[in-house]
């Protein structure tokens, strides 16, 4: 067995701790930005006192799960900093869901307290407290507390895994793990008052956590939309005028980002956008640059809800590699390597699933879960997880992107992955985006593989000679036996990642 690098764990100041030093050195500085209006780091502080002090006798002991649903707006973040800051766990709940479903998530995530914020609509679920507050009528506030360190394990949130590659699960955070993250790319980006972050993330989305308190905890402002969600031929726009210097985005979304906004826009002032959640391609780098006559960073990060966000992270050149980005290196107090079907690292350049090691994990999955097995959990927060993802080390220690263990597909003895069909697929002229199924023969033969389509403005039927131009790239056996256009391709309510398990194989409509 290979021994493990050592990995360097050490405390770090809590989240609500980070924001209340920037609400202490530039009270008067915007904090959050919504429309016409701007709130100070003082009234940022104000409001997150006041909601913490209705919610010190719903919560006088830390580590009690808080659920939070309110329309996107100041209030709603300023709860999350009083939970943050009252050592709470905080289970942020999306608005637009259905009661139903919140409640589901509720009961599933064993909330104590739902805090619904502005008249949010109240999900219910046994044994859960409901406080319902007017933010026009909050109390006078008091000051965030600047405590001791969080422990390695102690709990802080909870977030949902996507679906994307199955049921969601509920993952339990950890305050310490969103510390070390928040001040690392605090770090490496150099975000500092002045830059202006967007949220425009599904608030079930665990990247709402980078979007909302990074920018908080730097002395940064942080720019909300509009309450209802941004029609995709709007964000660009919306970004520009908001003036916006750092963004995050799924490949998915940016992709319809593109395919309906207007030509000439423009952003400016942007100078890292940062993907992850899917795997980036070429191809998108090349659209967002050319679109956007983008001259900044473009940055490919990775890491499942179950590892804190993000493990690895690449900045794509100038000139990307072709086809599928790679994932990049591990960031500080983390590892990743990839292991054989018998739990030995392969060398680089051989496939294998990829592992994570962390100082800075979550606690895994809050109930039982088949999946359970994925976790391993060491001393002082040590935390190993076997992702289901398919990949490779180079010989520099970059991690490289194959696909989902799942995802594979045997055809004719030729192992194919869907990923990298896809990728080849958005590379040719007339495709905006691609996703592509298999499905099992009826008469048993070998699986059969779907294309499903966004064909590219200005172009109405699927390219004439697609399948000859797919095979200068692809071997047979991985090339669609079939094409059908779409309008849009599926996607998750919390992520905006592609929804495989909605798309569906009618009679075929192409060639």
């Amino acid at each position: 067995m290979t021994a493990r690098a050592h990995l360097p764990a050490r405390p770090w100041p809590g989240v609500a701790e980070q924001i209340a030093r920037w609400c202490d050195k530039t009270p008067l500085a915007p904090a959050v930005v919504q429309g016409s209006r701007t709130w100070t780091y003082r009234e940022l502080e104000a409001a997150a006192g006041a909601i913490a002090t209705a919610l010190q006798t719903q919560l006088p002991h830390p580590g009690r799960l808080v659920a939070v649903t309110g329309p996107r707006g100041f209030a709603t973040v300023a709860a999350w900093v009083a939970v943050l800051a009252q050592r709470g766990v905080l289970l942020p709940l999306d608005p637009g869901l259905a009661p139903a479903q919140s409640a589901r998530m509720v009961s599933r995530a064993g909330a104590q307290l739902v805090l619904a914020l502005d008249g949010a609509r109240v999900p219910t679920a046994d044994g859960a407290t409901v406080l319902q507050l007017d933010s026009g009528q909050l109390g006078p506030g008091g000051r965030l507390p600047q405590g001791e360190p969080p422990r390695p394990d102690e709990p802080g949130y909870v977030f949902f895994t996507s679906g994307s590659t199955g049921q969601p699960k509920a993952i339990l955070g950890r305050h310490r793990s969103l510390a070390h993250f928040l001040t690392w790319l605090r770090t490496a980006l150099h975000v500092q008052p002045g830059d202006r972050i967007g949220h425009l993330s599904g608030v079930g989305f665990d990247v709402t956590l980078r979007e909302v308190l990074l920018p908080l905890s730097a002395g940064a402002t942080l720019c909300l939309p509009p309450p209802a969600p941004l029609p995709p031929g709007q964000a660009l726009a919306w970004l520009a005028d908001s003036r916006i210097t750092l963004l995050h985005a799924v490949p998915t979304v940016a992709r319809a980002w593109l395919h309906a906004a207007a030509d000439g826009v423009r952003l400016p002032l942007l100078r890292a956008v940062l993907f992850s959640g899917e795997p980036l391609t070429d191809t998108l780098v090349a659209r967002w640059r050319t679109h956007l006559d983008y001259r900044g960073e473009i940055i490919n990060q990775y890491g499942p809800t179950e590892t804190t966000l993000i493990r690895c992270w690449h900045r794509v050149e100038e000139g990307p590699v072709p086809g599928i980005q790679p994932l990049g290196r591990p960031i500080p107090g983390s590892e990743a390597w990839a292991e054989n079907p018998q739990g030995t690292r392969v060398p680089p350049g051989a496939p294998g699933e990829i592992v994570l090691r962390t100082m800075y994990g979550t606690s895994g999955y809050l109930g039982a879960s088949e999946e359970d097995a994925r976790f391993t959990f060491g001393p002082d927060g040590e935390v190993i997880y076997h992702t289901g993802d398919l990949g490779h080390l180079d010989a520099d220690g970059t991690l490289h992107f194959h696909g989902r263990l799942d995802d594979q597909v045997k055809i004719y003895g030729v192992r194919v992955h869907l990923h990298a069909v896809e990728a080849v697929l958005e590379s040719q002229p007339g495709i905006h985006q691609a996703a592509v199924t298999a499905q099992a023969d009826s008469d048993g033969g070998a699986p059969r593989l779907t294309a499903h389509l966004v064909l590219a403005s200005g172009c109405d039927a699927v390219p004439s000679g697609l399948r000859t131009a797919l095979l200068q790239h692809l071997p047979a056996a991985a090339v669609p036996a079939r094409f059908l256009t779409v309008d849009a391709l599926p996607r998750t309510d919390s992520s905006g990642k592609l929804d495989r398990s909605r798309l569906t194989n009618p009679s075929p409509s192409g060639s």
